[in-house]
């Protein structure tokens, strides 16, 4: 049973503190810095985690991030922080972060991840040496070449394919051309080479791909783009 706390704001230093079986309601970190915190079983429901704030060494345990206002920060750091067993669930939830030596395991689904913009401010989202070999990626749209830096990524759940110098999104571009269908619309779509140059390996995960073609020539179509590609 978790107890309830709503609307509260934290602000400046925070060390060496426990949080347990919480419901945080609109929660806003504002310009501190947490070290060492521990959560264990917290909930964070359309909670804003970070304008100019950073986390280091602290430890997320069976933790939720949710709701249509959600945010882990913009922007915030997240260094040498664990995340165990969480789960991410929000199309807005990781813009603006960046997370440097962190360990992730759980579920993250339906984010947007995307590179730095020079019209957009603080709406990247950074992975530099982390791990996140145990999550699941459910629905996860990465925009750009540079969201992972040196991580290893998730054992399963996801398909990798050889995009060296955009030849797989030259090559989807060549057999859409060709196409008079509808059912070419979901490659176009997945290949588009504004949202996706650059990104090597490109990465799709296979909760995105069963759920996404609405008929089977158009999965089919995918298929093909990709044969020979995919790096086992």
């Amino acid at each position: 049973m978790r107890t309830k706390e709503n609307k509260i704001e934290w602000t400046g230093k925070i060390k060496d503190k426990v949080f347990s079986d919480i419901l945080f309601e609109e929660l806003v970190v504002r310009k501190a810095d947490l070290e060492k915190v521990e959560f264990k079983n917290v909930h964070f429901k359309n909670s804003y985690l970070g304008f100019d704030t950073k986390f280091l060494e602290c430890v997320f345990i069976d933790c939720k991030f949710y709701g249509k206002y959600s945010s882990l920060g913009k922007p915030a750091k997240y260094i040498d922080c664990r995340f165990e067993n969480c789960e991410f669930v929000g199309t807005d939830l990781f813009m603006g972060q960046y997370f440097h030596n962190c360990f992730m395991s759980g579920l993250m689904k339906n984010p947007i991840l995307n590179d730095e913009h020079s019209k957009i401010h603080n709406n990247e989202t950074v992975f530099k040496n982390c791990d996140l070999t145990d999550l699941t990626f459910d629905n996860v749209t990465i925009y750009g070449k540079e969201v992972f830096d040196n991580c290893k990524l998730p054992n399963s759940g996801i398909r990798l394919f050889d995009n060296l110098n955009d030849k797989l999104i030259t090559r989807a571009e060549q057999i859409c051309e060709d196409l008079n269908t509808d059912d070419k619309i979901e490659s176009e779509m997945i290949f588009k080479r504004d949202l996706k140059t650059g990104q090597n390996p490109l990465i799709l995960d296979n909760l995105f791909l069963e759920s996404f073609f609405k008929t089977v020539n158009s999965r089919k179509i995918f298929e093909e783009i990709i044969n020979g590609y995919e790096i086992k």
